[in-house]
């Protein structure tokens, strides 16, 4: 008669040979003999397994664990079997006890991922992946569901807003090729939405893990752009950090873009445009880099920037940028209906792409669509352009409502000419009937709005930040920005409030103006005040300035005598510059805007750049001849030559972008047939 060891060895023969009915018969009978035979009962429940009998398995193996409780096999089969009946926990248990007794199962590692996840243990299903894939680097199975976990478990943290703890998950080893592109992605995400502090807060982190990491160097480039979300960027700062990115992937595309963007915001824009091509050598499908080298042909080379963009359209349709880059380069081929299709087109796509929002303001505006324009102007606050402007405020935004025994705090935004321009509505704000008013405004215009307001109603005070250290704001009811005003109470071009003059200068020191201008001149002669640049912190005021060279021909007019208005950057034009006898400087002399009001006061006419002082020619009600870049200024509208803001004003403008001689030489023919006119 055989050995019960005979007997599993050809149990065992037919059970590898598939002859499983015989095999079952003798495991049956060597039990029968040996109830405790532990390898009869761990092969026959694993030919119970095979033949969909799970229960009877997980029985057998059970038994055979009581016998043998050391052998990690058995615990392995039980696990399996346990998986089969959806016992996630039995599972789980089995494979922690098989692991301990045998850390390096591979298979058991990923069936304890498998169960991990099964039962909702997501950290520990990762966990376990990780320890597989230090163990099997090459297993695909595993590096899949190591991603996939990942991926479910980074998600989640970042959408509860524990970021923190999301970059840790995503940035470990195992996690990196996937964890980084989901952490960069979502910092996108909070930079559309505006939250770009966050964002920053998300890529040092990223950065402190992985300091090689490029991709988080260049977009943290684009946070510091913006101020991390407080305005005020350093461009200089993003630039260091764009060119470490370039340096550790100069073969990347995107690395030469993000260096592009941050040259341009520092006005270098060739530099800016080399990098833009450096990016589309790496990679000439780049779209966003096609964009990028549109908007910086724009103003030269609009025709080739609308072409750019299309391309850029072409392979990224949903690239909001390339519409607006698209909307500028129609602007500037004076195709406006276009124009303002392509910046809708872009908030199509990208409902909170606020250089859309702020370019279609000022191109409604620009077309007399005041109702559409001033709503969609209020989004100028997250602008680049006025990112250094927010400010923070307790009080809730003044609606238009009645104000009946309510204060309200207005306050001046932007340039001293959109301050003197939208003075005017001080009016409105006080027929809603306000306890009190509080105007604050710019340093240099305090002199001149205190004596054009009444004190018993309107206090002027100073902005802070023209002097710092001055007491605090009052405690007021409601506040609004100034020129929010204007969507309150301009719907259209007919409501605009244009009667001059709203300001008037000082009696005395006009009278003191008068003596000075007449002092050791000759009699006779038109009086023209001259102003030929902006505020160089202005966007775009390189392009709205002629300079005085570029209205140098106006001084060659006879029967003129020409006083410089001009203070601040724009003085150094007179530096080496020939100037007729005709010619006579008052800057130096100038103390203020309200010194400058008083010598309008003694003028016939002003000519001016798009600046501060057309504004207050306009405002005191003294003719002013405005000369305008192409395209103009939103408040200028389009074609016509005068002004409704203004009634005094007469506009000149370019008919190509950057030329000057035009609007120098007709402003020169006018102001000759004025002089003519006098004469005659």
């Amino acid at each position: 008669m055989a050995t019960i060891a005979e007997a599993l060895a050809i149990a065992f023969d037919h059970h590898e040979s598939g002859r499983l009915a015989e095999a079952e018969i003798l495991y049956g009978r060597i039990l029968d003999a040996d109830p405790h035979q532990a390898t009869a009962l761990h092969l026959l429940g694993v030919l119970y397994g095979q033949t969909d009998r799970p229960k009877l398995a997980a029985a057998l193996f059970v038994g055979a664990i009581g016998l043998v409780p050391d052998d990690p096999g058995l615990r392995y089969d039980l696990a399996r079997v346990r998986l089969i009946l959806k016992d996630g926990e039995g599972a789980v248990a089995a494979l922690r006890r098989t692991l301990a007794l045998q850390p390096d199962h591979a298979a058991a590692l990923f069936q304890l991922a498998l169960a991990c996840r099964s039962v909702g243990r997501h950290g520990e299903s990762l966990r376990v992946l990780e320890r597989l894939l230090t163990l099997q680097p090459d297993s695909l199975e595993a590096r899949y569901l190591a991603d996939r976990a990942v991926e479910r478990e980074g998600r989640a943290l970042l959408e509860r807003g524990e970021i923190g703890r999301a970059v840790a998950r995503l940035t470990r080893p195992v996690a990196e090729a996937v964890g980084v592109p989901i952490l960069s992605a979502h910092a996108a995400a909070l930079y559309r939405d505006g939250r770009t502090g966050e964002a920053a807060r998300l890529l040092r982190g990223m950065l402190a893990v992985l300091p090689a990491e490029a991709m988080a160097l260049w977009n943290l480039s684009l946070g510091r752009l913006d101020g991390g979300g407080g305005g005020s960027g350093d461009a200089a700062a993003a630039e260091r950090l764009a060119r470490r990115a370039r340096a550790l992937a100069p073969q990347e595309a995107e690395a030469h873009a993000k260096l592009g963007l941050t040259l341009a915001a520092q006005g270098r824009r060739a530099a800016a445009a080399v990098a833009a091509r450096a990016a589309l050598a790496c990679d000439p499908a780049h779209a966003p880099s096609l964009s990028n080298l549109g908007a910086l042909l724009v103003q030269t080379e609009c025709g080739q920037a609308l072409r750019l963009a299309d391309r850029a359209l072409r392979l990224a349709p949903d690239l909001g940028e390339a519409q607006v880059v698209r909307g500028d380069a129609l602007v500037h081929l004076d195709r406006p209906r276009e124009a303002e299709e392509a910046f809708r087109s872009a908030l199509r796509v990208a409902p909170q792409l606020v250089v859309a929002h702020w370019n279609l303001s000022h191109l409604l505006l620009r077309l007399g669509d005041y109702a559409a324009g001033w709503a969609e102007y209020e989004w100028r606050w997250r602008s680049e352009a006025l990112a250094g402007q927010r400010r923070p405020f307790r009080q809730p935004l003044w609606d238009g409502t009645d104000l009946a025994g309510r204060t309200i705090l207005i306050h001046a935004e932007q340039g001293l000419g959109d301050t003197i321009q939208f003075v005017r509505f001080l009016d409105a704000v006080l027929r809603a009937g306000p306890g009190r008013v509080y105007l604050e405004a710019h340093g240099p215009l305090l002199s001149l709005l205190e004596r054009n307001t009444v004190p018993a109603r309107v206090t002027v005070i100073p902005r802070a930040s023209d002097f710092p250290g001055v007491g605090g704001l009052p405690d007021t009811d409601v506040q609004i920005p100034l020129m929010s005003l204007a969507g309150l109470f301009c719907p259209s071009l007919e409501a605009i409030p244009a009667r001059v003059p709203y300001l008037r200068p000082d009696p005395r020191r006009a009278a003191a103006w008068s003596e000075r201008l007449a002092d050791g001149q000759p009699t006779g002669g038109l009086r023209v005040g001259l102003v030929w640049a902006g505020n160089p912190s202005f966007h775009g005021d390189a392009q709205r300035s002629p300079r005085l060279a570029g209205l140098r021909p106006v001084l060659d007019v006879p029967g003129v005598r020409f006083f410089g208005l001009q203070k601040g950057p724009g003085r150094e034009d007179l530096e080496g510059m020939d100037l007729p006898p005709s010619f006579t400087d008052l800057g130096p002399d100038i103390a203020d805007v309200a010194d400058t009001a008083a010598i309008m006061a003694n003028l016939d006419l002003v000519i001016s750049s798009c600046t501060g002082p057309a504004h207050l020619a306009g405002a005191l009600g003294v003719p002013v001849w405005v000369v305008l870049s192409h395209p103009p200024d939103w408040r200028w509208l389009m074609e016509r030559d005068d002004s409704p803001w203004y009634p005094t004003a007469r506009l000149f403008r370019q008919t190509r972008s950057g030329d000057w001689s035009g609007p120098a030489e007709a402003v020169a023919r006018a102001l000759r047939r004025l002089v003519d006119g006098l004469e005659g």
